[in-house]
């Protein structure tokens, strides 16, 4: 199998939070391919843990055979990934009747020399972090976020809103499901992060980048965003994926 990742390192933390009773948020990082998975459960629904390892397990599967294919393939590689992630979710629920309504976002990440492909289903965010600032690079799939580019409300108000965890895309809905696909550049240094919404409802961009540029390690930086994002409240599921390009 082709490897991909000999300059790339990677951490991963997973945590419950301190409101919910159990963690639907699951990650999955194939190291020599350079690719992380993550999907967050929809909360309330029954069954998002189950959607979510189903989520993950199915993209991973999927991707690792189709992973050397040229780069300039990736992106549709990754939207055909969520569509058989999607396939697989609503499979399941109409095999066990009990687990009717589940889903999850998914969010998937490929590294290649000076490259970062992406794409996105929900409101788990993708990062870059550069010479300290943040972008976030993928689109929320919520209501506030289409109020939002609608001129309605600010960005500010949709981060307090207490509706903000209404997605307009999720995996476990409909039999067709849209990613969102993008590519940027990738320097040497540079620091990604993938994360379920239990960080980015807690924190602010500034505070997240303010966390990553204290840590020594990725490590470190891992467990100060899981601790920062459980001392503001903790309201769900946190999870993280850090990867830097040395």
């Amino acid at each position: 199998m082709q490897s991909f990742s000999p300059t790339i390192r990677w951490a991963g933390l997973s945590h419950v939070g301190r409101q919910r009773p159990r963690n639907e948020d699951v990650f999955h990082v194939l190291e020599e391919q350079a690719c992380a998975v993550l999907a967050d459960g929809m909360g309330g629904h029954r069954g998002g843990d189950v959607a979510a390892r189903i989520a993950v397990e199915q993209a991973c599967a999927w991707l690792q055979p189709r992973l050397a294919d040229p780069a300039a393939m990736l992106a549709q590689r990754l939207c055909e990934a969520a569509e058989q992630a999607n396939l697989a979710v609503l499979a399941a629920a109409e095999r066990e009747r009990g687990l009717i309504g589940m889903g999850a976002t998914l969010l998937l990440a490929v590294l290649r020399p000076g490259r970062l492909i992406y794409a996105s289903v929900g409101d788990s965010r993708l990062y870059r972090f550069r010479s300290g600032g943040l972008a976030q690079l993928t689109r929320d799939h919520t209501m506030l976020q289409d109020l939002v580019d609608g001129g309605m409300i600010t960005a500010e108000q949709a981060r307090l809103a207490p509706f903000r965890g209404m997605l307009t895309r999720a995996l476990g809905v409909m039999p067709g499901v849209e990613a969102d696909a993008g590519e940027v550049d990738l320097c040497t240094g540079d620091l990604l992060l993938l994360c379920s919404d239990g960080l980015t409802d807690m924190l602010d961009d500034d505070t997240i980048a303010g966390l990553l540029a204290e840590g020594d390690t990725l490590e470190e930086q891992a467990a100060a965003l899981v601790q920062g994002a459980n001392r503001a409240g903790g309201r769900d599921n946190i999870t993280v994926v850090l990867a830097r390009a040395d």
